[in-house]
């Protein structure tokens, strides 16, 4: 998500259409789907249907665009009053000649729709009958209308990650994520947990504040908000991975992965690398695999000869294809030390896999549906 969210863009959006005399209203259903809002005055009546983009690049609008519009005429087709499709577009930063590009390829691809373009700097662009009235343009040197502050680029720094974990873990069970189970006080508290500074706990934890995502009236730390946390996580997330295709030097059994990282954590060696089961096979070995067949995944703090050797494994060009995937992660700190185990084997928590899997293109998705389904939701939603 961006750094404004969608509730945010929303409310943005109804305050627009209010201030030019149109009635707003939320959410009413229209068979088995339903408008972000409905919005009429005495001579149009739109449905619309609001996409929040991360980032503001043509290679994410124009996909998202056109999706608002495929699902702006299918609520209009089942919508019980005659009503238009409005597909609408928010992002932090929209230049000016990217909307005026996402105009003309609505122009071509969807005449019919009428679309808007907006932006957390005042931006908004429309195009259809009626909506003329509702552009305005945007003021870059500061955000009248949203009054929430940028995300800070540390805020899903490793440590940040770390100590979000110990914050969302105390209504995680013990066996999916590896944290301190007392409640977290204040950010002092927050930094004994995480062996972190308390200078670090406390930035974090006034970002949190600044957005919201810590509920004002409880005693000690307590998120609310989460899915929208999450969101912003594994948009954070999104980055190129460290990873490496690795080959088994001789190939065994089945239980080959789980036998040598069995053996390789019960007997460390001095400063030997830290490693833990990652996505698919971290889910498997959780109980919560959904995804048969997928690539087996180890996270390996650092490339090391001798724990390449202690593994069994080579990486480097081969004609064979890959056995084993080796990620070498940004955020060791955040990926090892809530690692929990499984029958010796040091396994990635539950929140660390749905991070992973999100953004994964072989079925990561669905692996990531199962994982909100069975973990995330029925818990986390409890703090919303």
């Amino acid at each position: 998500m961006s750094a404004v969210g969608g509730a945010e863009f929303e409310n943005i959006l109804a305050r627009a259409f209010r201030k030019k005399g149109w009635r707003v209203r939320r959410h009413r259903a229209a068979g088995n789907v339903q408008p972000d809002l409905v919005v009429d005055d005495s001579d149009q009546k739109y449905v619309v249907e609001l996409k929040v983009a991360s980032e503001a690049r043509r290679d994410r609008l124009i996909p998202l665009l056109s999706q608002a519009i495929l699902q702006a005429q299918a609520i209009c087709r089942r919508f019980p009053e005659p009503a238009a499709p409005l597909a609408v577009i928010a992002a932090d930063h929209v230049p000016v000649s990217l909307a005026d590009h996402l105009k003309l390829f609505a122009e071509r691809n969807a005449p019919d729709v009428a679309i808007g373009i907006m932006d957390a700097d005042g931006l908004r662009s429309f195009v259809g009958p009626g909506l003329e009235g509702l552009d305005a343009e945007p003021s870059r040197s500061s955000s009248v209308e949203v009054t929430s502050p940028s995300r800070p680029p540390d805020l899903f720094s490793d440590l940040n990650q770390l100590m979000l974990k110990i914050l969302l873990g105390q209504k995680l069970p013990e066996n999916l994520i590896h944290v301190p189970r007392e409640p977290i006080r204040n950010a002092s508290h927050l930094a004994k947990a995480a062996g972190a500074s308390i200078m670090s706990a406390s930035r974090l934890v006034k970002h949190l504040r600044s957005y919201g995502f810590l509920d004002k009236s409880q005693e000690h730390l307590q998120l609310v908000r989460v899915e929208e946390l999450l969101e912003r996580w594994s948009s954070a997330s999104r980055h190129a991975v460290k990873e490496e295709p690795a080959r088994w030097i001789i190939k065994g059994g089945e239980d080959q992965l789980h036998t040598v990282l069995e053996k390789y954590a019960s007997h460390p060696m001095h400063n030997q690398p830290q490693c833990c089961l990652g996505l698919f096979a971290a889910a498997d070995a959780l109980g919560l695999g959904f995804v048969r067949g997928a690539p087996q995944h180890v996270y390996l703090e650092r490339l090391t000869h001798d724990s390449l050797n202690r593994l069994g494994l080579l990486v480097g060009k081969s004609d064979r294809p890959p056995d084993v995937y080796l990620r070498i992660p940004d955020n060791p700190r955040a990926v090892f030390l809530p690692a929990v185990r499984r029958e010796g084997i040091p396994v990635a928590d539950v929140l660390q896999i749905w991070l992973d899997v999100s953004t994964h293109p072989v079925r990561g998705r669905e692996q990531a549906r199962e994982i909100e389904r069975h973990v995330l939701k029925p818990i986390l939603g409890k703090l919303r």
